[in-house]
């Protein structure tokens, strides 16, 4: 069976963080093929403003250049409206056929699973890999094995990087090198991206 991850966010911008995690679940959960999805309008982000869908995509791509196994989807970017989980994954799933698909999402996000859009069937439907902090464990066991969740949870390499944290630094000129790709910076800067925020 094709086993896919779908690994959706804002990515406002991608960083190492959201790369390593990508990385280690096809690694770890032998995932065939990942599809990362920038969200048009994150539901529980409408009080923040996004960049444009077009450059998340566009750095997006940039992160992950050379990967066969990772693709990279404007699925939300391409709709009007909020981005809601269960419908991404339900088009994917009509997409691919047979295949198991797998969530991957932050722990913190995850524990929050059950203020989403559709829980029930997002439980039911569909696996999930988690990327773990350090002595967040024992509180994803049980909330894992309370709504008994086919989920992996990862221990993820841990990156001290933001997206916030680089948005202030790029204003403020600092370096941001092992933050993000060089490649991404470079965009950013040429697109004149996250001025004047701070």
């Amino acid at each position: 069976m094709n086993k896919i991850g779908v690994f959706g966010g804002t990515f406002d911008p991608v960083h190492y963080g959201h790369i390593y995690l990508a990385r280690q679940a096809a690694d770890e959960c032998s995932l065939d093929s990942i599809i990362v999805v920038p969200a048009k309008m994150q539901p529980f982000k409408l009080d923040r403003a996004l960049t444009q869908g077009e450059h998340r995509f566009n750095m997006l791509k940039l992160a992950f250049p050379g990967d066969e196994a990772i693709s990279v989807s404007d699925i939300e970017l391409k709709k009007n409206g909020i981005s809601y989980t269960i419908d991404t994954l339900r088009e994917i799933k009509s997409l691919h056929s047979g295949a198991n698909i797998s969530f991957i999402l932050g722990a913190d996000a995850f524990l929050n699973i059950e203020k989403w859009k559709c829980p029930e069937e997002l439980i039911q439907d569909y696996s999930f890999i988690i990327g773990a902090r350090p002595g967040i464990e024992p509180e994803l066991g049980a909330f894992i094995s309370r709504l008994q969740i086919s989920a992996a949870a990862i221990n993820n390499r841990q990156v001290a990087v933001s997206s916030t944290e680089i948005k202030r630094m790029l204003e403020s000129g600092e370096s941001l090198s092992g933050m993000i790709p060089k490649e991404v910076e470079r965009y950013i800067r040429e697109n004149g991206l996250y001025q004047g925020l701070y």
